[in-house]
């Protein structure tokens, strides 16, 4: 039955990515002259189920388009497959929106959410608002106590929430990985929690961080130890960049430069689709489902990336450094 329904839903990714951007279209957005033209380009594209909007909101166009894939992954995920971390990350970036506006008593949240994951959005923000954690997962259940013992105590910073919510998002995907018969999926998260050490190493050496508060953020899960991060965090980021030469980041490594994380960004999002890209055409495999999941995803970002540049007249050429492979 499981085979059956990975069969059907890989079967529907096989149509749906009919539905990607084209390079074509892609560079007509960021050759527009206008952001109206660079708009039209999604509409004519149906894209986010072909809803109208003005240029200046296309915003509503980027969500639905969100709302849609998120929607596609939730019916389509099959139990213990691995799956079902796409969307438990889609609630962890809703508790850390909740988090913060409880405590800035902000009832408007619509503009922070993503789509639902496993979680409708209106239930966990009224257990969020009213203190009750009864029924979501150990994971969320400690940490948002954490946040709240925290803040209690005088830790108000937004940072401390994303951080702690962050550690305990990987801790519960990797509890759920562990459980399931996904390894490009595994791959994926792994890579993900060494990219994000990585450019937090980076980050916290330019603002002046000391090593304690690196290792304090530091999540475990990846490939790249803590201790590897901690005995060079007191030497030079080129000293850092020339141990990942020896890791599978090699090629990564190439792309990081100090004072701008872009290319490094562009190439991390490109290492991603590269993992399920081998997989694709495995249709017993969860691999061109979750392909077609972190591509859309992908999409859409480069998509607003690519709005925003253009609404505020950037140049083509800075345009251009952010644009991600093309997956299909």
């Amino acid at each position: 039955m499981v085979n059956n329904s990975l069969v059907y839903s890989n079967a529907r990714v096989k149509s749906l990515e009919n539905g990607f951007l084209s390079q074509d279209k892609i560079n007509r957005m960021v050759y527009a002259e206008s952001l109206e033209d660079a708009v039209r380009v999604l509409m004519e594209s149906n894209y986010g189920g072909g809803i109208v909007a003005e240029a200046y909101d296309f915003e509503k166009i980027l969500s639905a388009e969100e709302n849609r894939v998120s929607e596609f992954m939730a019916e389509s995920t099959v139990p213990k497959m691995g799956l079902e971390t796409f969307l438990i990350k889609n609630d962890y970036h809703n508790l850390k929106a909740l988090m913060k506006a409880k405590y800035m008593h902000d009832d408007d949240i619509s503009y922070m959410v993503a789509p639902n994951g496993q979680l409708n959005v209106e239930e966990i923000k009224e257990k969020v608002f009213n203190d009750d954690y009864d029924n979501l997962s150990k994971f969320m259940q400690e940490a948002l106590s954490k946040i709240d013992e925290l803040h209690a105590n005088g830790d108000k910073s937004p940072r401390t929430i994303d951080v702690i919510l962050d550690k305990a998002m990987y801790a519960e995907i990797n509890a759920v990985l562990k459980k399931a018969k996904a390894p490009s999926i595994s791959r994926y998260w792994q890579a993900n929690i060494d990219f994000s050490n990585i450019s937090n190493f980076i980050r916290y050496k330019k603002i002046g961080f000391d090593v304690k508060a690196f290792s304090k953020d530091f999540i475990d899960g990846g490939e790249l130890k803590r201790e590897m991060f901690e005995s060079l965090y007191d030497q030079s980021v080129e000293t850092f960049l020339d141990k990942l030469k020896y890791t599978k980041y090699a090629q990564i490594a190439l792309t990081i430069d100090s004072k701008s994380l872009v290319n490094f960004e562009t190439a991390w999002d490109n290492y991603l689709l590269n993992i399920f890209k081998e997989e694709k055409q495995d249709v017993f495999s969860v691999a061109p489902l979750a392909g077609y999941y972190v591509a859309k995803k992908i999409e859409i970002k480069v998509v607003r990336m690519i709005l925003i540049l253009v609404k505020n007249k950037i140049d083509i050429e800075v345009i251009k450094q952010r644009l991600r492979d093309y997956y299909a």
